[in-house]
């Protein structure tokens, strides 16, 4: 299940606030019924060179976002200009005098992308473009009809696009 992250973003703020403040007043030593005195959370400030996890990161989280608008970029040019795609869908006749209408393309909703530091320099970031390469096929007695579809999936490849970025230096 995808989180997006500015959810993730608010769930930390969140349990941020709910640590006890630290600045509460001490009760005076020795008064009558006084409780003694707890430690109280600190946040400890953290090199972005620690390994943390993915929700505490705000570096990872922003190249996340910024992988994320990316990839969405480019799944929409690379589904624009695929080869078989919409553009040049095949009519076929079948067999049985209905005429099948085709064409590829990469299934939109089912887009993943994923961020992670470099495990060899972790001023850079590796994304992951996780994809679907979809046939669509529609079946009806006219070509024209064909062509304007309902289209349903008849099969699937899985693709992967492996991207890098330094420290907010864009992806490539």
């Amino acid at each position: 299940m995808l989180i997006k992250a500015r959810t993730i973003r608010t769930l930390v703020l969140l349990s941020l606030l709910a640590l006890p403040l630290a600045a509460q007043a001490e009760p005076l030593a020795g008064a009558i019924g006084a409780a003694p005195v707890m430690p109280q959370p600190t946040l400890a400030v953290v090199s972005p060179q620690e390994n943390l996890p993915g929700y505490m990161d705000p570096d990872l989280i922003r190249e996340h976002e910024n992988f994320s608008h990316f990839a969405r970029s480019q799944v929409e040019r690379m589904n624009a200009t695929i080869l078989g795609g919409r553009h040049s869908m095949q009519v076929h006749k079948g067999s049985d005098g209905l005429y099948r209408a085709s064409f590829r393309a990469i299934d939109l909703p089912g887009v993943v992308c994923q961020v992670r530091r470099s495990d060899s320099n972790p001023q850079f970031y590796v994304g992951n473009l996780i994809y679907k390469e979809q046939v669509l096929q529609s079946v009806a007695k006219s070509p024209e009809a064909s062509r304007q579809g309902p289209f349903e999936p008849v099969s699937e490849k899985a693709n992967r696009l492996i991207y890098t970025s330094k420290h907010g230096g864009g992806w490539r």
